[in-house]
């Protein structure tokens, strides 16, 4: 009888340890691979130039002269969606009174909110994004 509580003893302290072990396991592999929908272009550079210096082994003159880089890129990439805003825009107006045009007058309001509710999303992000390039250009006009 005796060898049968020990048996049974140890059998579920491995049942527990096995369950504590999927469980922690299993709560690696949640946290690992949840994604951040607030990366922000500036999270996006700072992982692109820290792989860079790691697996190409970059001098600190490098490292600045991928930055340089960096910014020429960014200024041209503004400056094309700059050139083609105002075409999205007309786009976006277009698409906003088609789909007007097939509401109802009550559901009109509420997509007007929605349209509204969005575009403030936007204007805040740009917001941000405006804030930390900001912040980037000070700390690396500090570091000069």
């Amino acid at each position: 009888m005796k060898r049968n509580q020990w048996a049974a003893a140890l059998l579920s302290a491995l049942l527990f340890l096995s369950g504590v072990a999927v469980g922690a396991l299993g709560h690696r592999y949640y946290a690992g691979t949840t994604v951040s929908a607030k990366t922000t272009a500036e999270d996006f550079r700072q992982r692109y130039l820290a792989e860079m210096q790691s697996k190409l082994r970059l001098t600190g003159t490098q490292v600045k002269q991928l930055e340089a880089i960096l910014d020429d890129t960014k200024a041209k990439y503004k400056a094309v969606r700059d050139q083609y805003h105002p075409q999205m825009l007309a786009i976006k107006k277009e698409q906003i009174s088609r789909v007007k045009s097939i509401l109802t007058d009550e559901q009109i309001p509420i997509y007007e909110r929605l349209v509204a509710e969005h575009e403030r999303h936007a204007r805040e992000q740009e917001a941000r994004d405006r804030r930390e390039e900001q912040k980037r250009e000070a700390a690396r006009d500090q570091g000069k």
